[in-house]
């Protein structure tokens, strides 16, 4: 018969509830959770098809080991004792671990155990594009937080609102509707964007920047309430400190330049400042991780929001989203170089002192290299890799992932990287084990074991005490709430957390302790012990200029199509079936320009152009639309191989996230 189960989406960073249908051992359907405090009764487009990834074939059943040419199926002893052995050839260095962020808190965390206690390396990195991380570094440091400063649940208490950047009715379309919500109650919704999404539509503002002037047109917001004498000074002096060298930025910006640089009319900018300093709560939303704003920007967008007095009070958040379900818990969990659990830093020789005591094994100190920085670096000493259950986008590092001597891929679902791979370990998906996950804005959901795991299959943590055992470290967890237990032991934003406590309710926000049994809904000034610090940004704003040859400032986006090509997308039907349906009106993916551009090509809508850089070019359709600005041209990242392959050449341009622009020209084919 069915029977009912809760639990946590896990298709993006917003963390929705629902139930899922059990049926003779399968997940049959989904169903939304009525009353859980973020989707109170909705789910997206994804989420409501979520069965049919749970459900799908394309699994990876046994665990396999490269074999003259191809792969032949063995036991796990056999594939486990193969990577053990390999592994222990090689030096720390040449070793290296790329997380997936869609992995639970507890695979995280041991995966990150793995690679410091058995293996003696720091190269550790999640896959996924910098920008959370730069989000975190911005705010752990300002304010203590390595997190989300407001919450979701709070979006209707703020009176303003700002969405820099983020297509985020697209991205995590359940936030996208809150702020929609929040607007229709009479908040002011403010939209900061190269090109006009469908938040921009939505709002009561749009500041339609140049491309790459993100930063500039944040400054002229932070100078206006300078000049005009609206920041919060009582804030500042009781709570604030740092602020006299973010104002040396604004000194730097003549008024009669603002909207030469940034395309937007300076009263518009002038009017948004006003607004934002006048209302008596305010919160920013923007990307991080898949397209990611850089570190300074984001820095920028905190001082604003800090001299304005809209940080650590009801209603108020400077809030980075992330794209993928387990992004904050992969850095929660210590995946990256230079951290441990809960933004402990390895250069604190206390914090390397306790792991090590705790693992009873010898932590590495210095920091590792990101794994991306090693696989983009010819000279790098990366010879080894360990990858868990990638999404394609690590197909842009596949010449030199062929060049390693040996790759092992960890995971549930079929995926091209597999190919690549020498030894391949299967594990049990997320229903088929007891789980936790932290969504954007720090709460920690428990998504109880639904399914057992088909013959044999192994999940996380037991493959990982298995590999450790054979590497000489012997993990004695005898279920996977032990690993939550060693967790909350070692990290104190997690010193609360179990899973008996999280397994009623809705989840906890971090921080849960002592003084925060029941979690941190946003946080809180009066809590802060501490003075809140203005982040140390550049005050170098260059807007990248279009040049004789190239006119057109091409802007790379991924949200709108990032989760389509993905590998999970593949494997449901409805959101692929929408996918496909813009394939069909754009077989060769398009890129968009704006009527005026394209009256000066000479072409309409669907026609073949070619768009040429510097580093190559690439044959795709028109698409004619509002939606830019003359001058600029936007492509999704991940529609069709054509643009993927075109994009290669500017690995280095992509890193910049969300300002990221290549000058092109467009010619008619």
């Amino acid at each position: 018969g069915m029977n009912q189960k809760p639990g946590v989406c896990t298709f993006c960073g917003t963390g929705c509830g629902h139930f899922v249908g059990v049926e003779n051992n399968r997940i049959t359907r989904v169903y939304p959770s009525q009353n859980h405090p973020i989707s109170k009764g909705r789910l997206c487009v994804r989420g409501w098809n979520i069965h049919e990834l749970l459900d799908t074939p394309e699994r990876i059943r046994k665990p396999l080991v490269r074999a003259d040419g191809g792969f032949k199926e063995v036991s796990y002893d056999e594939a486990v004792g193969r990577l053990v052995d390999v592994l222990k050839k090689y030096p720390p260095e040449s070793i290296g671990f790329l997380a997936s962020p869609r992995s639970s808190n507890e695979e995280h965390y041991l995966l990150m155990k793995l690679a410091r206690a058995a293996f003696k390396t720091n190269n550790i990195s999640l896959d996924s594009d910098s920008g959370h991380r730069a989000s975190l570094n911005v705010l752990h440091a300002g304010t203590g937080m390595a997190g989300m400063l407001g919450s979701v649940e709070e979006i209707r208490k703020a009176e303003f609102i700002l969405v820099a950047g983020i297509d985020i009715t697209r991205q995590n379309p359940i936030i996208g509707s809150e702020i929609h919500m929040a607007e229709r109650a009479g908040a002011m919704v403010v939209t900061l964007d190269s090109r006009r999404t469908q938040i921009a539509k939505l709002s009561k503002k749009f500041l339609q920047v140049k491309p790459g002037a993100n930063k500039l047109a944040v400054l002229a917001l932070a100078k206006t309430i300078y000049d005009e004498n609206l920041s919060d000074a009582a804030f500042l002096s009781a709570h604030t400190e740092g602020f006299e060298k973010f104002r040396h930025a604004f000194g730097l910006l003549p008024d009669n330049e603002v909207a030469d640089r940034t395309g937007v009319p300076v009263e518009e900018i002038k009017a948004v400042a006003r607004d934002l300093a006048k209302s008596k709560s305010a919160m920013v939303f923007f990307s991080s991780g898949i397209s990611g704003l850089d570190e300074d920007t984001i820095g920028y967008i905190y001082n604003l929001f800090l001299m304005a007095g809209k940080v650590g009070k009801e209603g108020c958040g400077v809030n980075p989203v992330a794209g993928l379900n387990n992004l904050q818990g992969g850095y929660d969990m210590g995946l990256a170089p230079d951290l441990l659990t809960g933004f402990q830093s390895l250069a604190d020789a206390a914090v390397t002192k306790k792991f090590a005591d705790a693992w009873k094994a010898d932590v590495p100190s210095a920091p590792g290299t990101p794994v991306y920085e090693m696989l983009s670096n010819q000279s790098s000493k990366l010879k080894a890799l360990v990858v868990v259950d990638h999404d394609e986008g690590i197909v842009r590092y596949a010449d030199a992932i062929k060049k390693l001597d040996f790759v092992a891929y960890v995971g549930a679902f079929k995926n091209p990287f597999a190919e690549y791979a020498h030894v391949v370990l299967p594990v049990a998906t997320y229903v088929q084990e007891d789980a936790t996950f932290t969504n954007t804005e720090r709460r920690i959901q428990f998504s109880m074991k639904k399914i057992e795991p088909e013959d044999g299959l192994l999940p996380g943590w037991k493959l990982y005490s298995m590999i450790a055992g054979k590497a000489g470290q012997a993990w004695k967890y005898t279920k996977v709430s032990e690993v939550m237990d060693e967790i909350a032991r070692l990290t104190p934003s997690y010193a609360g957390v179990s899973h008996s406590k999280l397994s009623t309710g809705f989840g906890m926000q971090w921080p849960v302790d002592e003084k925060n049994p029941q979690g941190t809904g946003r946080f809180d000034v009066a809590k802060a012990g501490r003075k809140l610090s203005f982040y140390k940004v550049s005050d170098v704003f260059e807007v990248p200029a279009a040049k004789e040859q190239f006119p057109f400032l091409l802007m790379v986006g991924k949200a709108q199509h990032f989760w389509h090509q993905n590998n999970l997308m593949k494997k449901t039907h409805i959101p692929m079936r929408e996918y496909n349906a813009t394939l069909m009106d754009y077989p060769e993916g398009y890129v968009e320009i704006c009527p005026q551009s394209a009256k000066e090509i000479g072409v309409r809508d669907r026609w073949p152009v070619r768009v040429v850089s510097p580093h190559g070019e690439m044959r795709v359709a028109a698409k004619v639309s509002d939606d830019v600005k003359p001058n600029t041209a936007y492509a999704p990242y991940f529609v069709q191989e054509m643009i993927s392959r075109f994009l290669l050449g500017h690995t280095e341009v992509l890193r910049q996230g969300e300002d990221a622009t290549i000058p092109v020209r467009i010619e008619k084919v």
